[in-house]
Formats: C-alpha cells, sequence, structure tokens
C-alpha cells in the first residue's frame, strides 16, 4: 500500500514590530499547528524593544522552518511591509501557499489545516490556477485572551459566506490574519498599487468569482489591546453613536476618506483585473454607480452595500 501524500508546504509571513509583549504567544501557538509543513517568514520594521533579538531566538529554535530577513525599507506601513515578504515568497517558489500571520494573535492548532484542506477543495472545484481564497471566523479577546465575543463576523455584523464581490468593493469582509491564498492569487496581487487600501483586501478582491470561501470556525484568537492597526470595533446602534459622540468631527472626515479611497482601489483593480484577461463588469457596474449622483445611488445602495448594516442610512455609521 502505498504511502499518503506529503502536504504542501505554506509561507506564513509575519510583520513584527514592537511586538515583544504579545510576539511570544504567537510564535508558540505557530509551533503547535498540526500543519507540519510551513516555513515562517518574518520581517522586521525596525523594532527597538527587543522583537528583533527575540525572533533571532526563534530563528535558532524552529531552524530551517523560519528565516528572519532584512526590510530594505522599513517604515513604509503595514501593506508594504507585507509585501516585501510576498514579494519574497514569491521570488522563492517554495511553496503554493501563504498565510498572513499578525504579530499579536494567537492561532488555534488546527488552523492552517483546515484553511489548507478548504483552499484544496476550492481548487478543485475552480481549477488551481484560478486565483483563490479562503478565511476563517475569529474569536475577539482582550489583551489577556480573556474572551470579549465568540465571533468577529457577528460582533462586526458581516456575513462573508454570502458576501458578493460587488460588494466587498466597498466594506472589506476578510481579515488578512484569517486568510490563506494560493500562489496563482499571489502572482495577480503583485506588485501592489498604490491605491491598495491594504494587502489582504486587495487580495480578497482578486479572488473574485468564486475563488473565495468562508470557514465558519473561530480558528484566531484575535487580540484587542488598544494598539491594533484596525481592530474589532462594536457596530451595534448605540457603539456607533458613542463613537460619534467621542470623536466629533473626525468621523464623517474619516469615512469621506475611505470612500475616496476604495474608489481608487476599484478603478486599480480593473486595470489589474484587465492585464490578465479577467472579467471587469462586475468592476465597472460599481464604477457607473459610483460616478452617479449622490441621490441617484440611494435607491440601489443595497444592492452595493448588501446586508441590513450596509445600507445608506447607516453608511455615515460605518467607522
Amino acid at each position: 500500500m502505498s504511502a499518503a501524500p506529503e502536504p504542501p508546504w505554506v509561507d506564513v509571513l509575519l510583520a513584527s514590530y514592537n511586538g515583544m509583549r504579545y510576539l511570544p504567544q504567537q510564535l508558540q501557538s505557530l509551533q503547535e499547528q498540526t500543519l507540519p509543513r510551513f516555513r515562517l517568514l518574518v520581517s522586521d520594521d525596525g523594532s527597538q524593544d527587543g522583537t528583533q533579538a527575540l525572533l533571532q531566538q526563534w530563528a535558532q529554535r524552529l531552524g530551517p522552518r523560519m528565516r528572519v530577513l532584512h526590510n530594505p525599507a522599513p517604515g513604509r506601513g503595514v501593506a508594504r511591509h507585507f509585501e516585501f515578504l510576498m514579494q519574497t515568497s514569491l521570488a522563492d517558489a517554495a511553496a503554493p501557499y501563504i498565510a498572513f500571520c499578525d504579530q499579536d494573535d494567537v492561532w488555534q492548532p488546527d488552523k492552517l489545516q483546515r484553511l489548507l484542506a478548504r483552499l484544496q477543495q476550492l481548487e478543485q472545484q475552480q481549477g488551481a490556477d484560478r486565483p483563490c481564497l479562503v478565511h476563517c471566523d475569529l474569536a475577539v479577546v482582550d489583551a489577556a485572551l480573556a474572551p470579549i465575543h465568540p465571533s468577529f463576523v457577528r460582533h462586526q455584523h458581516f456575513d462573508p459566506a454570502h458576501g458578493s464581490d460587488r460588494a466587498l468593493l466597498s466594506i472589506n469582509q476578510v481579515t488578512g490574519c484569517a486568510m490563506l491564498i494560493n500562489r496563482a492569487l499571489l502572482q495577480q496581487a503583485l506588485p501592489l498599487p498604490d491605491a491598495a487600501v491594504m494587502h489582504d483586501w486587495w487580495c480578497a478582491l482578486l479572488a473574485a468569482g468564486g475563488g473565495r470561501a468562508f470557514v465558519d470556525a473561530p480558528l484566531v484568537l484575535y487580540r484587542q489591546h488598544g494598539a491594533n492597526q484596525l481592530g474589532a470595533k462594536g457596530r451595534s446602534l448605540g457603539q456607533r453613536l458613542a463613537r460619534l459622540l467621542r470623536e466629533g468631527r473626525a468621523v464623517p472626515r474619516r469615512v469621506s476618506a475611505l470612500g475616496h479611497a476604495t474608489l481608487a482601489q476599484a478603478q486599480a483593480l480593473r486595470q489589474r483585473l484587465q492585464a490578465h484577461g479577467r472579467d471587469t463588469g462586475w468592476v465597472d457596474d460599481y464604477l457607473a454607480w459610483r460616478a452617479r449622483p449622490l441621490l441617484k445611488r440611494l435607491p440601489s445602495y443595497r444592492h452595493y452595500y448588501n446586508g441590513p448594516e450596509l445600507d445608506r442610512a447607516s453608511r455615515w455609521l460605518l467607522w
């Protein structure tokens, strides 16, 4: 009887910066993954708190399963930091699958194994040469890992299992630390355009047309500690009104800036899809809708922001 084939390699990309407080728990959770064939690529953004020495210690512990890379251009922000790691993975061509990792979370032991199984299933349906992505739910926890909410997507009133590609152009429901992508998607994602809001959102958009799947299980402990780049903000009406009262005029300015950013990102996406000979009809439709005057957009708003939480009346409260 022939032996079962070994699972493929996964590159785990970790962008660190002053992560000494929480990084050891994340590294320990990576070491405990039930999927043994993964390589950790780590780049630091100029930490001053001992993170770099910690990474060297873990590199000795994990041996060839961990590479600490020299970041040639620190200080350019999270998306560009991950882009450097993505480019390194693509150039090495050692792993057909890529996962993004934040320094302050904790992964469940079977996270990589479950996402890989679902992604391979998706590739069988779509074709391995098709850009594909899977992502999972997250459990929201505080700085000490005490539970805040058992489901990030329900905490945010998201429905990623049924969210349309068109709605994803305006509201990202795919969290980077919860995703696994294939090499075909990595190839089409690079280089990140200047208009990409975040690397994970950009990847999610390129998985349009059936290349995206959701695993409804909280496979990540999503730590909230006050210094998160994005975080899990409550989106109940009361919580949103409280933010409006607390932050005042900053809220509409931030929403307006996001609106301009999503429009620019959609325009860049159209160009990228066109360059790869892919369908742009759904993006063209969205851009035509965004070009209409506001009052003419209102009747069809839910078509582009699907879900009861994303109607026009609450758009100004999505912060």
